[in-house]
């Protein structure tokens, strides 16, 4: 039977973090799934995986944990199940729509490149999602191990709070709001030509596409060519502006433009 009705938030993957010290791991691990289920009730009746491999003993999971460690990264992925002949209650009912967006609107964009572990990418997902949804946002959000993008509607009376909240964010400090000037107008909420409908958080592979494989950017190309890989270094050459004057031969125009 299907688990994810019961845990908040009710996503694919969950993130637990777990004390270092002060309690058996198995047992400060079932309590922070218990935290997560909406019925306490439900928790018992679960079942922690690691593979085929139940995690059915503090033993169990330090040797998931070592295992793991050992490959770096921010811990090992696990799965939750119903239990064997277990039978689950009724899943709670399902989460209430957004709140519908009220006032004028503005555009807001942002990106912001970061390293971003699995731990806090995860952690930027649900605290962007719960954050955007409380203010009455729409658009689309992403979040991948380089960073964060972001293109979104936001009531005008939200602005401010908006601000303080991405300023609050851990792993992304500096990130900076590209809000739509006031003069090129606003749109309201309720026509039909707002922008974006939806609110859409989501990780992805890269926040900017451009084509390379993690080996390309690494330097080693398809199938570890180095002759076929991205070369960072071929930028060009950098001028100051009176050195790139210089440069133009006679006749070009003064504002050429490369």
């Amino acid at each position: 039977a299907p688990v994810r009705p019961f845990l908040e938030p009710q996503k694919k993957r969950v993130s637990l973090r777990l004390p270092s010290a002060g309690a058996l791991p198995l047992q400060a691990l079932r309590a922070a799934l218990r935290e997560r289920c909406g019925d306490e009730s439900v928790e018992p009746l679960l079942e922690i995986r690691h593979g085929k491999r139940r995690i059915e003993s503090d033993e169990d999971l330090v040797s998931v944990l070592a295992v793991t460690a050992t490959y770096g990264g921010d811990g090992p992925t696990l799965q939750v199940v119903a239990r064997s002949g277990s039978q689950l209650p009724p899943p709670p009912p399902a989460a209430t729509l957004l709140p519908p967006q009220v006032g004028r609107l503005r555009l807001v964009s942002f990106f912001r490149f970061a390293s971003l572990g699995s731990s806090r990418r995860q952690h930027l997902l649900e605290e962007m999602s719960s954050v955007l949804a409380r203010l009455g946002c729409r658009g689309s959000v992403y979040v991948a191990p380089e960073g964060v993008n972001g293109q979104l509607s936001v009531p005008e009376a939200q602005l401010d709070a908006l601000s303080v909240a991405f300023a609050a964010l851990r792993g992304v400090e500096g990130l900076k709001l590209n809000v739509q000037h006031a003069s090129l107008g606003t749109v309201q909420a309720d026509a039909a030509a707002a922008p974006y409908r939806k609110l859409i958080v989501r990780e992805k592979r890269q926040i900017l596409t451009d084509g390379l494989t993690e080996g390309d950017e690494r330097g080693e190309g398809p199938a570890g060519d180095p002759a076929a890989a991205f070369d960072w270094d071929r930028a060009g050459t950098e001028l100051a502006p009176a050195d790139w004057h210089a440069m133009l031969p006679p006749g070009r125009p003064e504002h050429a433009a490369a």
